[in-house]
């Protein structure tokens, strides 16, 4: 039992060995400071298909202040980072200034996504999400967008900026009478090629709902539809 116990204490150092945060190793060589980072939205992920390396998603503050009410209002520049898990070395980045605000529409997450983005037989891509929400009770509102990016060579390229792959909002009295619309996208990999990527195909289902009151109930109607588009790499980037 001992030698078991010994073991297992051993595979789980070694295991937390391999997954150290390297967050400190890769600002340095950012040359960012830890308190310019938005630590709650900071990020970061391996790479279920290479697991020698992880992404991280460093959102880095360019202004940090109040508006004239007294809400949080920021702006941040994106650091999306492939790492090496071993040394926490920067095998390649992407740096893109001003890309997030968040003032009436608040940035509440930003998450890695590393879903099946086979683009073509040698490429596949990891996504970045990034949601908001509203924060009026009359006019409900959240939106998640995407972001696809690859590794090519030594180098990292976005190939889809800021898609909204899901909406929702409406408006409403705060007791019943309103409208709400849902509107949720997944990505199909198509096996025709543009530029020698293939094609996205883009599936959304829309959900509306008219809520209206009656003597004593609210009753609401809802109805669905489905939607179909493609995503085509102009050899820059999807559109």
């Amino acid at each position: 039992m001992k030698k078991y116990l010994l073991a297992l204490i051993l595979c789980f150092q070694f295991s937390f060995s391999q997954n150290t945060d390297h967050l400190n190793t890769v600002l340095k060589q950012l040359k960012i400071k830890k308190s310019e980072v938005h630590q709650e939205l900071f990020t970061q992920k391996v790479l279920p298909y290479d697991k020698s390396k992880s992404v991280m998603v460093i959102p880095k503050y360019d202004i940090n202040e109040k508006d004239n009410e007294g809400h949080d209002y920021f702006v941040l520049d994106a650091y999306v980072v492939v790492i090496d898990n071993t040394t926490g070395k920067i095998i390649c980045k992407f740096i893109e200034p001003n890309a997030w605000t968040s003032d009436a529409l608040m940035l509440s997450s930003i998450w890695i996504d590393t879903g099946l983005y086979h683009l073509n037989t040698t490429t596949r891509a990891f996504g970045v999400r990034v949601s908001y929400n509203g924060s009026s009770r009359p006019n409900p509102f959240g939106e998640t967008k995407l972001s696809l990016y690859i590794i090519d060579k030594n180098s990292l390229k976005p190939v889809l900026n800021n898609y909204s792959i899901s909406r929702s909002a409406g408006e409403w009295d705060t007791n019943c009478a309103g409208e709400f619309e849902d509107r949720n996208s997944t990505f199909d990999i198509d096996k025709v090629q543009t530029n020698n990527y293939n094609n996205i195909i883009v599936k959304t289902t829309i959900v509306k709902s008219i809520s209206t009151p009656t003597i004593d109930d609210c009753v609401s109607k809802e109805t669905t539809k489905k939607a179909t588009s493609k995503l085509i790499f102009n050899g820059k980037e999807y559109k």
